[in-house]
């Protein structure tokens, strides 16, 4: 029947937990071979060689500030004398004379009140005055004078300004009223304004009087005028001497007291390279991690379902950051080679090679002024034990916490790769089953493997040989709207329409004066959209015929405008009047103007404010789709940007190194030889040199950001144009405050870069490692020298194009027995003066003498009787031939310590460290317990 696999511990479970008890003896485990091995390097410069190339590195910054004493000196000299220029621009500085050190100035201010004072505290020339001047300057009423005769005419003038420019401010879509009420509202605010700033001179003026009052004389002098503590010929003096001590000297620049021996100068070095081996000594079962219990006559079918989490390179691209580092981590990390292989390899403070499998770390080396090879030893081993052991600790304790193992029972089997177990309880008891995880117990042991004298050099600003990849995008269109016409709609024309009517004179005898009423008539119909202009002037009439007993000439008319709106045409007679007693019949004529009718304006004017309305709004939308698919495109390149494939890691590296080669080849060739050297040439230098470096071994150490930060990435891609053009559809949740390393992020992006928050430099199918490169403000180069040419590598090192020889004749300080064994070496005289050439001349035997002999055969282990349990190996590959021995006495830190272990005396090639390390497996055994029914405790 199935059952259902418990994963919580039971409250009993913790009473019921196997005891893991430590070996008592390893003895059992010799001769097992090694599955696995990783190299490791601690690289340590050496001091004493004052090298040409750092000395030439450093002085450039010593050269520049020479090159800008002048105007750095200039700043500490003061001219008083005043310069003036006339209306024809014409300069007068009669009292022009050599400036003077500048002791206290006066200092610039923003009160009209204390600027006054100041003029009159330059015109006496005292720096600072005495109390009898502050007296006669600053009195009662040379400040009233001040308020009314300087400061009242300033605001004045400032006052009527601000008010005419206020009154000639146009309309805002505002009709008159409204212009008028803004037009009163910002000259009430500017009088305010003047207001308080006369209120705040005459609050100073009276500052300073009761200052003056209460005699506080320190005070005014700290108000007026700056540096009045200052010793300014001190301070010239000591520019000078700093100047000509960082070019005479620099490496005393960095040290108040000189001492020089605090400082690393020189350009060799040495690496001493250790060995990290992986044995599987045994395994045993852990703690439980389920209960399953069965009942008499029953049968359970129970099914282990193993999950485990791999890294692959589209998991790396789809995670989020924090699920890729614990896929990372878990990745066969039940195998702590691998582990800790992976775990180099993305250390940002060890050196990176393509060639060898090792690493090298400098992250807590310091220089050691020590040439003795015993003692850089030591301290290589200590190193390289911290190292190692916080290195598996971290590891195996990721291990533990990112394993999992489910159990579960199904129905239908549909993982080829689980597990299937039938448990059937025959008896008639019920039968208990603990599931214990199966451990693995795996020792570590670390082997000195040998030492490399290295050459070591710098390359300032290593990432701007390297190109970056630009991305490329073609954003999707808004989808606008077709914009309407706006083009206005006219009025109509005015039209001038003729009119032509008959009227009648018939008043008999009687005489008439002025307008002589003679007929009406209606104005012509109005044309469409028109009406008839009502002039409330005289309108033209003029005769076109005139028929009568005895009538001959023409008359003149005139027609005027009735309330009930016909055309009135009358006689225009002169002041004499005009008498005519027969009857006359005429025919009259004239133009009347039409123009637009209101309502046809209205109507015009609704349909051009539809047309406009209709635009604005499909400007709006249009602008709103314009800034959308801005967004969108902002946010698809931030989206694409983050998910590009990242390129090999080795492809990366190798590309640095490149960079790297470049400038050391060129300093060991020299400059001219590297640019300008013919072919064979070229080929005769680089055998040479690969003869005696091993530049294939090149390593080289990226140096932290912080030691002198870059320009700024967003001068490069307009990141804060970028974010002004979207600023209102960006959430932020920070402070609020300007921060100029600000980046965009989406809902869909994976996590920034590192350095994206320092405004780096970021290349965007590079790693973290890449982006350091392009943001260090340099790298230090590691080339290890071949064994058996180091002494041709410092005399190649010594030439004038090179490193230079500056500093070898210097006397070394060491202890006396040091300096006993190099004179033994050297062969010298007892009691002759050492050197650091003679010092680095011994170190290049032993380091000789070690690499010759790693390649001597000898039989392993010394103390075996039994002849065919040896094995013959040189002392470098002795644990592969022979495989593990219990190391007794744990941990040695130097070589010259007596072994206790009397197969373990080798000086140089010791195994010198050792540890245990438990690492889960995905397998669960069932392990049959029985219980107390009483106490419920395991028995």
């Amino acid at each position: 029947m199935p059952c259902i696999v418990d994963h919580v511990p039971s409250p009993f479970q913790e009473a019921s937990m196997t005891t893991i008890k430590r070996a008592s003896s390893l003895a059992g485990y010799t001769a097992v071979l090694p599955y696995a091995s990783e190299m490791f390097g601690v690289y340590q410069p050496l001091i004493g060689w004052k090298s040409r190339r750092r000395l030439d590195w450093i002085r450039l910054e010593a050269v520049a500030a020479m090159n800008g004493l002048l105007s750095t000196l200039a700043g500490d000299f003061q001219n008083r004398a005043p310069i003036q220029f006339n209306q024809d621009c014409n300069i007068s500085a009669e009292g022009l004379v050599p400036a003077e050190l500048a002791g206290p100035r006066l200092v610039n201010q923003d009160s009209m009140v204390l600027r006054e004072v100041a003029l009159s505290l330059a015109e006496r020339g005292e720096y600072p005055p005495a109390e009898i001047t502050w007296r006669e300057l600053i009195t009662r009423d040379a400040l009233t004078r001040i308020l009314r005769d300087t400061v009242v005419p300033y605001y004045t003038q400032l006052s009527i300004s601000n008010c005419r420019r206020i009154a000639a401010l146009p309309p805002l879509h505002e009709s008159q009223e409204e212009l008028q009420i803004r037009r009163a509202a910002l000259v009430a605010d500017s009088q305010a304004q003047i207001t308080r700033q006369i209120e705040r001179e005459a609050a100073i003026a009276g500052v300073i009087s009761q200052l003056v009052s209460d005699h506080r004389y320190a005070q005014l002098n700290q108000i007026f005028f700056a540096d009045l503590d200052r010793d300014a010929k001190a301070d010239f003096f000591r520019a000078i001497e700093q100047a000509q001590q960082r070019l005479g000297d620099p490496y005393l620049a960095f040290d108040p007291k000189g001492d020089v021996k605090n400082v690393t100068l020189s350009p060799v070095g040495i690496v001493h390279l250790f060995r990290q081996y992986f044995f599987e000594l045994d395994t045993f079962l852990g703690t439980p991690t389920g209960h399953v219990w069965l009942s008499p006559g029953a049968t359970v079918e129970l099914i282990e379902v193993s999950t485990r989490k791999t890294t692959t390179e589209r998991a790396v691209e789809i995670s989020t950051e924090q699920i890729q580092k614990v896929e990372t981590s878990t990745t066969d990390q039940d195998e702590l080679s691998e582990a800790v292989k992976q775990d180099n390899k993305e250390d940002l403070k060890l050196g990176f090679t393509s060639t060898i499998n090792q690493s090298w770390g400098t992250g807590n080396i310091s220089a050691t002024p020590s040439l003795n090879m015993d003692k850089t030893q030591e301290v290589g081993r200590e190193t390289t034990h911290k190292r190692m052991r916080q290195q598996t600790e971290k590891l195996s304790t990721e291990i533990r916490q990112n394993y999992k193992s489910t159990f579960k029972t199904v129905t239908e089997v549909t993982d080829t790769s689980s597990k299937r177990y039938v448990l059937s309880n025959t008896t008639d008891k019920l039968i208990n089953y603990e599931l214990r995880r199966k451990m693995r117990q795996v020792g570590v042991q670390v082997q000195d493997i040998g030492s490399y004298l290295c050459w070591e050099t710098f390359i300032d600003e290593p990432g701007e040989d390297l190109g970056l990849a630009s991305l490329i995008h073609i954003a999707k269109p808004a989808d606008l709207l077709p914009i309407p016409d706006q083009s206005e709609v006219p009025y109509p024309a005015d039209r001038p329409i003729a009119f032509q009517t008959s009227v009648a004179w018939d008043y008999g005898d009687s005489e008439k004066y002025g307008f002589v009423h003679v007929g009406l008539m209606d104005p012509p119909p109005a044309p469409e959209g028109l009406e008839v202009v009502r002039d409330p002037n005289m309108v033209q009439v003029i005769q076109v015929s005139g028929s009568g007993e005895d009538f001959t000439g023409t008359w003149a008319f005139g027609g005027r405008w009735t309330a009930g709106g016909q055309l009135e045409i009358g006689v225009l007679t002169d002041n004499s009047g005009l008498s005519w007693n027969k009857r006359v019949d005429f025919v009259v004529g004239g133009s009347l103007r039409y123009i637009a009718s209101a309502a046809k304006k209205a109507e015009i004017d609704a349909a051009n404010n539809a047309k406009k309305a209709a635009g604005q709004a499909a400007t709006l939308e249009n602008d709103r789709k314009t800034r959308e698919a801005f967004v969108n495109a902002a946010k698809e390149r931030i989206e694409m940007a983050g998910s590009l494939t990242k390129r090999k890691f080795e492809d990366l590296r190798d590309e640095e190194r490149i960079i790297v080669y470049r400038r050391l080849i060129t300093s060991l060739m020299t400059a001219a030889q590297y640019k300008n050297a013919d072919n064979p040439s070229r080929h005769i230098l680089s055998q040479l040199i690969n003869s005696i470096f091993d530049v294939d071994k090149m390593l080289y150490f990226v140096a932290p950001e912080w030691w002198k930060p870059r320009e700024r990435a967003r001068e490069f891609v307009s990141l804060q144009q970028l974010q002004s053009q979207i600023s209102d559809s960006l959430v932020a949740w920070s402070d609020s405050r300007p921060r100029p390393d600000n980046y965009l992020v989406t809902d869909k992006s994976t996590p920034a870069p590192m350095g994206s928050s320092l405004g780096w430099l970021l290349q965007l199918d590079g790693d973290d490692l890449r982006n350091a490169f392009l943001n260090a403000p340099w790298v230090r180069a590691v080339i290890p020298i071949r064994p058996g040419k180091e002494e041709a590598a410092i005399h190649w090192l010594q030439s004038v194009n090179v490193e230079g020889s500056d500093g070898l004749d210097a006397l070394y300080e060491a202890p006396a027995d040091e300096l006993d064994q190099i004179r033994a070496g050297l062969g010298l005289a007892p009691g002759a003066g050492i050197t650091i050439g003679d010092a680095i001349h011994f170190l290049c035997k032993e380091v000789a003498a070690k690499n010759a002999e790693s390649n001597q055969v000898k039989t392993y282990p010394a103390t075996e009787i039994n002849v065919d349990s040896k094995v013959s190996s040189t002392p470098v590959e002795k644990v592969y031939e022979h495989g593990f021995y219990p190391l007794q006495g744990g941990f040695r830190v130097s070589p010259n310590d007596p072994s206790p272990d009397p197969n373990n005396t080798d000086k140089n090639f010791q195994v010198f460290d050792q540890w245990i390390e438990i690492l889960p497996t995905d397998q669960v055994v069932p392990v049959e317990v029985t219980y107390d029914p009483k106490t419920g405790r395991q028995l």
